[in-house]
């Protein structure tokens, strides 16, 4: 790749022609800059790009017909360099209703060689290419224009050295073996299923919900439902029509007058005066859709499950140190109580974590 040739480019023939050089090549890099303060979607900004033709900016405030873009980003052939893809993922499942296939995400696979768990891009350009980026524009307003020449700059560097830390991590996973890990967390990555969020499974991100059963849990579920509907037809945060705490207090507490809700912890007049009546309504009629008296996730572990976690987090964090692993990268301390307390459906427990580590905590499991 040619790092000396840029471009920025503002209409749609630029932009064609742009991709069409793109499609000739066996790779691209792609980052995106957007805005989301004020919106329940996200707001492109800008997608930068890079391949063998050079770099570009494509201004998406400017252009309209993406097209040209979709067709590259979609191509079965091109594998799509990305560092820490899952909100830039996000902006293409809205803008073309499809996950770009065949990603490799150089966060994850960094993690998967032993470089560290979480790294950002600009310490992972530090460590693999030796180069120090700038931070000066780290809190630019990506949707104003002009975009200053130093802004562009600082957005192309979020692309210029993806191919080279491809390569390197490429050869690395091969080296350690890892290679199909590697490919297989990629696929539960980039599942599309994990965008397509609506009223029916809103709830599942508040994980306050999970420790609930009974009536309060289906309140909590309508509650949420209902606001990721309006949240989306308002293209409103979720929290400015109703904050997580809150409608976690409204399903506990089961107010059956506005009085009552008015009551509620930090809930507010105006939310009680224009959203009350709807509310009182969405917790009433969830009578008839009482939930099992189970909770939906791991319950507050009792003493004798902390004790046990903590011998399970031995065995797992040695045996991340032993493979150079991220700990979190097999199982997260909540995975832990939800395998003490019964559930099996975890990912622990299937493909080469099971391999790795799983069948080992199981095993402990089972002894004690």
């Amino acid at each position: 790749m040619n790092n000396n040739v840029t471009f920025y480019i503002e209409s749609t023939t630029e932009l064609k022609a742009f991709c069409a050089e793109l499609q000739n090549g066996s790779w691209i890099g792609v980052d995106t800059e957007f805005m989301r303060e004020r919106t329940y979607y996200p707001e492109p900004c800008l997608i930068q790009l890079s391949g063998d033709a050079g770099i570009a900016c494509v201004d998406v405030v400017a252009i309209k017909d993406l097209a040209p873009l979709k067709e590259v980003l979609l191509c079965e052939r091109i594998v799509k360099l990305m560092h820490s893809c899952s909100q830039d993922l996000e902006i293409f499942y809205l803008l073309f209703g499809k996950i770009p296939p065949n990603i490799f995400d150089t966060q994850v696979a960094a993690a998967f060689v032993g470089r560290g768990d979480q790294l950002s891009y600009a310490a992972l350009v530090n460590d693999i290419c030796n180069v120090k980026l700038s931070k000066a524009h780290t809190r630019a307003r990506w949707c104003k224009r002009p975009l200053s020449v130093e802004e562009i700059y600082y957005a192309e560097d979020d692309v210029r050295y993806l191919s080279a830390m491809h390569d390197s991590l490429s050869t690395e996973l091969e080296s350690v073996g890892r290679r199909g890990w590697f490919d297989a967390e990629m696929q539960g990555i980039t599942n599309g299923a994990v965008f397509a969020i609506n009223k029916s499974n809103a709830w599942q991100r508040i994980n306050a919900l999970r420790q609930m059963g009974g009536r309060q849990l289906a309140v909590a579920k309508a509650l949420a439902g209902w606001r990721e509907e309006l949240a989306q037809v308002r293209d409103k945060p979720r929290s400015w029509i109703l904050a997580d705490k809150v409608l976690v207090r409204i399903a506990s507490t089961l107010p059956e007058t506005k009085s009552e809700l008015a009551s509620v912890e930090d809930i507010t007049d105006g939310l009680v005066k224009h959203r009350g009546d709807r509310l009182l309504t969405i917790i009433k009629q969830s009578v008839e859709h009482n939930e099992p008296d189970q909770p939906t996730g791991p319950g507050r572990p009792d003493v004798r499950e902390r004790a046990l976690k903590k011998e399970l987090a031995k065995i797992l964090d040695t045996a991340a140190e032993r493979m150079s692993l991220p700990a979190s990268l097999l199982a997260t301390r909540k995975d832990l109580i939800a395998m003490i307390q019964g559930s099996r459906d975890l990912a622990i427990f299937k493909g080469w974590r099971a391999t790795a580590v799983g069948q080992e905590l199981l095993d402990y499991l089972q002894k004690e």
